[in-house]
């Protein structure tokens, strides 16, 4: 096997899974950020009322 040929297979062998598993560190990195961002927008509505959310709580108003 040629120097060359070597290089090539370890960057496919290598760079083949990163390629694949990008998406799923990019998206949850992404999840994390938005999560932060709802904890925010919900820390600065603590002082709006609370609207009932389940079902048991809009039977009983």
């Amino acid at each position: 096997m040629t120097d060359t040929a070597a290089y090539a297979l370890a960057l496919v062998l290598i760079g083949g899974p990163l390629a694949m598993l990008a998406p799923f560190a990019i998206a949850r990195l992404l999840v994390d950020e938005h999560a932060d961002q709802v904890a925010d927008d919900i820390a600065h509505l603590s002082d709006v009322p609370t609207v009932p959310t389940t079902r048991r709580e809009l039977i009983n108003r």
